[in-house]
Parts: C-alpha cells; sequence; structure tokens
C-alpha cells in the first residue's frame, strides 16, 4: 500500500494544471509470474468545479473490456481490483492480482471527464523465472565426456547459459533451441565437452543462468566423479582367471553384466496428462525415461477396451501426423540429456471413441518391461446452458445477458445475434474469438465480453433497450468449441418504459374559486397507466387526462385536478396525486399544499423619511404577489450596538396592516407601517426589520441604520454691542449639534439698525 502510495504522490506531480490529459509513467510494467502488478493510469480533476463531474473509466485487454466504472457502479472481471475512490481524485490505475503469462500484453485506458476521451496504453511483461537441472555429475576416465545444464520453466524464451571452470570461462559450449512447455514456459539445454581426463577430480564446475527475471544470475556449482568401474574389473579378472579361450564370449559376458548393474536404477514415471480431458480438445500424454544412460529404450502405446488391446501405430511423416491427429494419434519421442527419455502422445479426445478407454505406454529395456495407464474415464462434453437474462427489458436501463459455455476448448469463438422492432432478420451483434479478438462493439449500445473461468467460458451482452429497436426482440448466443456448433435463443416477453416526472406539479388559477393542479408524466410504456387525485383517503378527486404518442411510440400523460382555492387557507390542507404502471416496482406520489404555491410575498424596500428628533414619523412597506390571503407581519428591532432582535414596544411603535386587496392575476398586495415619534437616545443608529410569514414561507426586510437629526442648543450669547454712529449692531453665540456630526460652534453676527441689512 505505501508503494502505492509512492507511485501515486509521484504520478502526480507529472500532471497538467488543467484538462483531462492522462500521463502514464511508466509505459510498461513488469512483474513475476504469481505476484501482483498496478498499471498506472492518472489524469487531472478540476477541483474547481463545485460539483465536480464524476470520470468514466474503461479497462480494456486484448480489445475486450475487463473494468468499467462509471455513474452506475464498477463492473470487475477475474483478478482485477479497481479503486472507485481513487478514480474520483484523478487516479484510475488498475491492480492486477497473481499474474501469469496469459496475463501478458497490451492494456488500454480509456477516461471519458469533461466530455473528453483520452486513451493510452501500458504494456505488462510477465516473467517466469528459470530452475538449473544437472542430470549426470559422472564421467568417464580417458574418455571425452559431455555435460548437461537444463534450464526449465522459463519465460520469455531469450536466455543464456554459460560454463565455468574453475571460475574460467569455457567457450566450447553449445545452447540447444528452447522448447514450449505446455503451460507456456521454455526449457533449453546447455552442453559442454570436456577432453579426456584421469587425474584427481578437484575442479569447480559452474552452469550460469542470465535471465531477464533475475536481479543476479542463477548458478550451480558442483564437482565431478568417475564412473565405478569396480564390477567390469571383477568380471575381467574372473574371465582370466577361469582361462575363458573365447574372446567373444568374454566380452558378451561383459556387456551383459554393464546392463543389468546399469538397469537396477532407471525409473518410469506415471503417465502425466491433464486433470480432465475434453471433448474435441487436443491433449497430450507424457511418460518419462530417467537413468537409462545406454542406448534408447522400446516405447509402444496401446489402447486397451474391454480388455482388448491395439497398438497405436507411429507416424511416418508430418502429412500422415495431421491426418491421424483429426482421428487418431500422434506419438514422439525425445532425449533429454544423456539418460532420460520423453515420450508423448497428442489425440483429440472424443466421448463416443475413448470413454471407458485406457492408454497404456509399454517400456523395453535392458530386457525388461515396464506399463503405465491412464484411463480415459473423466470425458467433459462442450454444453451451454440458457442465456439468463430479464424477460421485461425496460426502456433506457443498462441490461446484461449471460450464456455459459461450459467444459470448453481452447479456440472458442462467441456470436451474439438479436432480432426485433417488428424484423424477422437477425442482426450479427459481434463476433469474439481467441485469435481473432474485436473491439467491443459500442454502435447501436452493444457491448460484447467473454470471461474465462477454468474450461468455461461466460459471454455477457450490455446494452441499453429502445423501445423501436427491442420490442418483441429475440436474441441468440452461437458458440463454436473444438470443431463444435451449440446455440441458444432468448425470447423477451415485454419492454416497458417508466414513467418521468421532469417538473414539480403546476399550480394555476382557474376561474375565481378553483385551483387547477397539473401533473406531467412523461416517455412511458404501455399506454396504460393509473392516476388518482385525493384529499385524503376517502376524498378522491376528479380528474382529466390528455394523452399523446411520441415518435419514439412512447406515451405522454397530462392530468388535471381542480380543487377549491379556499380549501387552502388551512394549512394542513393537503392533496395528493398518486399513478401506477407497470414497469414500476411500487407507486409514486407527489403532494401539494400551500406551501408549494409559486406565489409568494414580494416584500419592497422601505419607505425611510427624514427622521428630526420627537417629530412623528412612519416607516412603511409595501406587500404583494401572494396567495392565499394569509399573512401575518410582524416588526422587530435592532439594536445599534449588538443588533440584538427584539419585539417593538406597543406603547412606543405603533404597527398597522392594511386589508388585502385582490389584483387581476388573482394575487394579493397589501401595506404594512410602523408610526412612533424617534429620539436621538434610543433610535439614532437602530435598525428595523419587517418580518412576513405566509404559507408559503417567511420574507423579511431591514431599513437599514437609522439617523435621527436633533435641533442645535445655544450654550451662550454676548451682550450686543453698538459701534459708533454708523447704527451697527454686532452679537456673539455658542451653539452645539449632536446630528449630523457632533460639532460645538460659534456664530458672529452684525446688523444695521438704519438699513436694516445684516448677515451672519
Amino acid at each position: 500500500m505505501e508503494q502505492r502510495e509512492i507511485l501515486l504522490i509521484f504520478l502526480f506531480s507529472f500532471l497538467p494544471q488543467s484538462g483531462a490529459d492522462l500521463n502514464i509513467f511508466p509505459s510498461s510494467q513488469r512483474a513475476l509470474a504469481g505476484s501482483d502488478v498496478l498499471l498506472p493510469c492518472s489524469f487531472q480533476v478540476d477541483k474547481t468545479s463545485p460539483n465536480p463531474e464524476p470520470p468514466n473509466v474503461i479497462w480494456y485487454f486484448r480489445d475486450k473490456e475487463i473494468v468499467r466504472f462509471d455513474n452506475k457502479g464498477l463492473s470487475l472481471s477475474q483478478k482485477t481490483s479497481f479503486n472507485g475512490w481513487a478514480a474520483n481524485m484523478g487516479d484510475a490505475s488498475l491492480s492486477l492480482a497473481n499474474v501469469s503469462i496469459s496475463d501478458e500484453g497490451i492494456y488500454r485506458c480509456r477516461v471519458i471527464y469533461q466530455q473528453q476521451q483520452k486513451d493510452t496504453q501500458v504494456i505488462l511483461d510477465v516473467l517466469v523465472p528459470p530452475v538449473i537441472f544437472i542430470p549426470n555429475k559422472v564421467i568417464q576416465k580417458n574418455k571425452e565426456n559431455t555435460l548437461i545444464c537444463m534450464a526449465n520453466g522459463f519465460y520469455p524464451e531469450d536466455i543464456d547459459i554459460s560454463w565455468y571452470k574453475d571460475n574460467k570461462h569455457l567457450t566450447n559450449s553449445e545452447l540447444g533451441k528452447p522448447e514450449r512447455n505446455p503451460d507456456g514456459t521454455y526449457r533449453v539445454t546447455s552442453t559442454v565437452t570436456l577432453p579426456p581426463m584421469n587425474g584427481k577430480m578437484e575442479h569447480n564446475f559452474s552452469c550460469r543462468v542470465q535471465h531477464l527475471s533475475l536481479q543476479q544470475p542463477l548458478q550451480e556449482d558442483f564437482q565431478l566423479e568417475y564412473e565405478d568401474e569396480e564390477h567390469p574389473v571383477i568380471i575381467i579378472s574372473c574371465i582370466l582367471a577361469f582361462v575363458i579361450p573365447a574372446g567373444l564370449g568374454a566380452a558378451v559376458i561383459i556387456w551383459k553384466y554393464r546392463m543389468k548393474a546399469s538397469s537396477q536404477g532407471y525409473t518410469v514415471s506415471e503417465i502425466k496428462g491433464p486433470e480432465k480431458l475434453l471433448d474435441g480438445e487436443e491433449a497430450t500424454l507424457y511418460c518419462t525415461v530417467s537413468n537409462c544412460p545406454q542406448g534408447d529404450p522400446q516405447v509402444t502405446w496401446i489402447e486397451e477396451r474391454s480388455g482388448d488391446q491395439w497398438e497405436i501405430p507411429q507416424c511416418r511423416d508430418s502429412g500422415e501426423a495431421e491426418q491421424l491427429l483429426g482421428d487418431s494419434y500422434l506419438i514422439t519421442c525425445r532425449k533429454e540429456g544423456l539418460q532420460s527419455y520423453c515420450s508423448s502422445l497428442r489425440f483429440v479426445p472424443r466421448v463416443g471413441k475413448h470413454r471407458d478407454v485406457t492408454l497404456i505406454c509399454r517400456l523395453v529395456w535392458a530386457g525388461k518391461t515396464t506399463e503405465k495407464r491412464f484411463q480415459c474415464t473423466n470425458i467433459a462434453i462442450f454444453s451451454l446452458k440458457p442465456i439468463v437474462g430479464p424477460r421485461t427489458l425496460i426502456v433506457g436501463e443498462e441490461t446484461k445477458l449471460h450464456c455459459t459455455g461450459t467444459n470448453c476448448a481452447s479456440d472458442v469463438q462467441v456470436t451474439w445475434s438479436v432480432k426485433g422492432g417488428g424484423s424477422d432478420e437477425w442482426i450479427v451483434i459481434n463476433q469474439s474469438g481467441e485469435e481473432e479478438a474485436t473491439e467491443p462493439l459500442l454502435i447501436g449500445q452493444y457491448v460484447e465480453h467473454c470471461e474465462k473461468e477454468g474450461n468455461n467460458h461466460i459471454a455477457t451482452l450490455t446494452f441499453t433497450p429502445h423501445l423501436e429497436t427491442h420490442k418483441g426482440a429475440k436474441f441468440s448466443c452461437k458458440f463454436v468449441s473444438g470443431g463444435k456448433t451449440k446455440k441458444k435463443q432468448f425470447n423477451t416477453e415485454a419492454i416497458q418504459a417508466k414513467p418521468k416526472v421532469q417538473e414539480p406539479i403546476n399550480i394555476t388559477f382557474q376561474g375565481s374559486q378553483n385551483l387547477d393542479l397539473t401533473l406531467n408524466l412523461q416517455r412511458f410504456y404501455p399506454k396504460d397507466i393509473k392516476i388518482k387525485w385525493d384529499c385524503g383517503e376517502e376524498t378522491q378527486q376528479p380528474s382529466k387526462e390528455d394523452w399523446r404518442e411520441n415518435s419514439d411510440l412512447t406515451w405522454d400523460v397530462t392530468s388535471v385536478c381542480s380543487v377549491p382555492k379556499g380549501l387552502f387557507k388551512d394549512p394542513a390542507f393537503r392533496v395528493r396525486v398518486t399513478w401506477e404502471h407497470e414497469s414500476m416496482g411500487d407507486p409514486e406520489s407527489r403532494e401539494v399544499s400551500a406551501a408549494d404555491f409559486p406565489w409568494r410575498p414580494q416584500v419592497e424596500s422601505m419607505t425611510i423619511p427624514t427622521l428630526r428628533e420627537k417629530q412623528e414619523v412612519s416607516l412603511k412597506c409595501r406587500i404583494s404577489g401572494y396567495y392565499p390571503d394569509d399573512l401575518t407581519v410582524h416588526w422587530f428591532r435592532l439594536e445599534k450596538r449588538d443588533k440584538k432582535e427584539s419585539p417593538l414596544d406597543t406603547e412606543t411603535y405603533r404597527q398597522t396592516l392594511t386589508d388585502s386587496q385582490e389584483q387581476g392575476d388573482k394575487t394579493f398586495t397589501c401595506h404594512s407601517s410602523v408610526i412612533f415619534i424617534p429620539t436621538n437616545k434610543s433610535d439614532h443608529g437602530a435598525e428595523f426589520m419587517c418580518r412576513v410569514e405566509h404559507p408559503t414561507g417567511t420574507v423579511e426586510k431591514r431599513s437599514g441604520q437609522l439617523h435621527v437629526y436633533s435641533p442645535c442648543k445655544v450654550k451662550s450669547a454676548s451682550p450686543i454691542s453698538r459701534a459708533g454712529n454708523e447704527g451697527l449692531i454686532f452679537s456673539h453665540i455658542c451653539y452645539s449639534c449632536s446630528w449630523p456630526v457632533n460639532v460645538d460652534g460659534t456664530l458672529w453676527g452684525i446688523f444695521n439698525q438704519h438699513t436694516g441689512l445684516g448677515g451672519e
């Protein structure tokens, strides 16, 4: 987990600052067989959006969909895991568990985000490390000897094997051609020839293997031993002691004794083959002989049925081999090293031919016969299960059909076909096979996917039904496996479309006494639908329905119910509409009360006159556009310091509310006011709020801070003085005002008593 987080941090450090560009590092991954691997794929998420759009992520392997993450959820194939939460954050990486050679290849990551589609590829290389085996560490004195080093079970094919004697490289080695094992890995043999030796065996030999799967070379060190010649020497001595006259007779005795001594150690393995034979799927049986250094054994394969035996003939050329393989057997034999021998039998099991048959591998070597037996008791027959899926299709909802083939051969080919929409022609949707895989077909809303579980193949067809295309639809799934063809058909019984409510119930005036409640249900199929209006369990209301058929064969309906508008003056009064359709699991309903009316009160800004201390004023609000005529108005005062809300003192503040007046659009209008005598001390800087309560909701309007003007006060006045004979009179007055600002001032005055002119 820690390694994954470190990798994610490294990936996001390369992300661009905008857009949905993919950034992949690295472009290829290597993993040892049996390990878990993370295939990286990342993109930039727009974090500035308040409602970020979730991405759609699809992973493909060999052009087959293996992971899908979208707004409908997450679907995974075997061995895969995907973190949906991380995908929403920009990490669309895919985890594979217990990878094998079959998982190697090109993986494609597709991200659909913010109406952009980006694809990128990640190449996965699977590595399997080799195992070293030295079959023989015994050599003969005074003879040229060949050493063998076998590397087995490795992948990929490229490998290097080198020989060393006392840490010195031997350059005369030869590397054979790698051969493929049944599990997909390879094996190869390397040989080195040693010159004749007869001295002490104190040399250290090494076989060193280098392979892509190894962090450091794999090496096996060993020392050689001379072949034990004690018995042959004794034989010769005895022969000479008894003076056998014929040299030829002595040679025959020595040869027979050597063969007897060597044959005492040879072993024959049990016949190895698949755990389960599949009808029509090629199988190979193996029988191996070990520790037989002198000559090749004689191997015969035999077919036994009910006690009778028939020898299986050997093939002489490739043409004959191919002909026999189609209906019989193919035998191959090969040496594996100097002392091992392997014989294999290839054939195509058939239930009618091989059930209760025993295949025998008979080996004759050094005058001894050994038999190993393989019972063909378990031959599985390829079959196709019925298609599984919903018989009733729902328009617009993703639908999956599954068809499972059991005991399939490796060369499986699946073909889906559809017939519907009034057509009698079968249309091939998609065809997939092992050798030539096609990209999932998205045209027509079909996606085909195959998943393998052992010898079973599960074919899945995913699509979104459309009424025109899938009305009366029939589906066909055809499997071709091991030369056999099987087909299953799936008939749908019905197709339905669920009614959609695109908008709330519409409320309009109908005449002077009623309200029309309108419900619109859209795009449902079939036409039959039940709609019921009621004001309680026992008070069903009549309604009128208007039907419309759409071009896609679906239906729309408008249902109108008239209700006396006076009933809505009771806040607890409710009208409920319920609809039922065969496409729905349970009925759905909506309720309407006065709280749902669109006619909410509109409160205009207050009219604020000039406030003068100790002069009566009126703050007014106009309230309009509301229905029903069920209005409550309260005035509040907010203190200038803490803005604490408090109700008005009724002795100081007089509140009024005019009667509601019905307007031409059936809504009402009224006026509310508060009348009081402001004072600078209590009202200056305060704020008034008008709160209007109505069944549709509560609305508030504030006055803003009030400014109260107060008159100036004379603090002092100087005595009147005269200036000469001009008749001028001078005066000096000191005053103080508190609004609009606190200010102290001095006023000078001059007055001509003769002319009557003067000024400040």
